[in-house]
């Protein structure tokens, strides 16, 4: 089964993928991660997600291709140990990396890990996670069972943006200029109420911070786990007590 995010920058794009990679059992190909072994990979080789839990397990065939290139034998043997380090963990390598945010608030995206949807689509996953920021019409996929936006108040979202040089100010800009209209009772991106139109689900970011992650869980009938709510209070304790107020409502 698909499921897709959906969401403007400087809404929690990321924070909302890992509440769901932390609480359920979707899944997609993060950059960095496993790129490497798909930039490798031979025809008969198998997905990432049905390698073996040794090197040695693999067919005979693969077995000597790796041993006559040992450049290719180390990546291998890197995959399988990240493949064996569930996505589905705070402890995982694949976690850490993602949210070790430099002080400097102006290099907070230099961590990001970002899922590759391409190499999603090609992989065996059971149940695909796709992650579209800035989306347009396009973008939606209208055969995924689950389309999800997330979205957040303009004063929010900018308040953000700007602090992380995300979105409309990834280059310091400080162009005001931005077009908005009404949905679900706040003032958002205009274009926030134009993709609302083409998905199942619209979650509030306040909502999955002041539910630790359950209303986006929710829709995927799951129940939040203590790794959830690890990693709802690390996101927002990186923020600045400002922007705690806004993210739980308090100003």
């Amino acid at each position: 089964m698909n499921a897709q995010l959906c969401y403007f920058g400087g809404s929690g794009g990321f924070f909302a993928l890992w509440h769901i990679l932390l609480g359920t059992d979707y899944n997609c190909v993060l950059t960095n991660t496993n790129q490497s072994y798909y930039n490798i990979k031979g025809e008969s080789w198998p997905a990432i997600s049905d390698l073996p839990t040794s090197i040695h397990e693999l067919s005979d065939e693969i077995q000597q291709e790796l041993t006559d290139n040992q450049e290719w034998k180390l990546i291998v043997e890197q995959t399988i140990e990240n493949r064996n380090n569930t996505p589905r963990s705070i402890d995982s390598k694949f976690y850490k990396p993602q949210w070790n945010v430099n002080q400097d608030r102006a290099k907070w995206k230099e961590t990001e890990k970002w899922p590759t949807n391409h190499l999603t689509q090609k992989s065996s996953f059971k149940n695909k996670l796709f992650f579209n920021a800035n989306p347009s019409f396009e973008d939606v996929i209208q055969d995924a069972a689950l389309k999800i936006l997330l979205y957040t108040d303009i004063e929010t979202q900018t308040m953000l943006a700007k602090s992380k040089r995300a979105w409309a100010y990834s280059n310091n800009d400080t162009d005001e200029s931005i077009k908005t209209t009404k949905f679900n009772g706040c003032n958002v991106y205009y274009q926030v109420d134009e993709i609302a139109k083409l998905t199942d689900y619209q979650v509030c970011l306040q909502d999955v911070v002041k539910t630790q992650g359950q209303s986006l869980l929710d829709i995927f009938n799951e129940k939040i786990n203590k790794d959830n709510i690890f990693h709802n209070n690390m996101w927002l304790n990186l923020h600045t007590n400002e922007e705690k107020g806004r993210l739980l409502n308090e100003s």
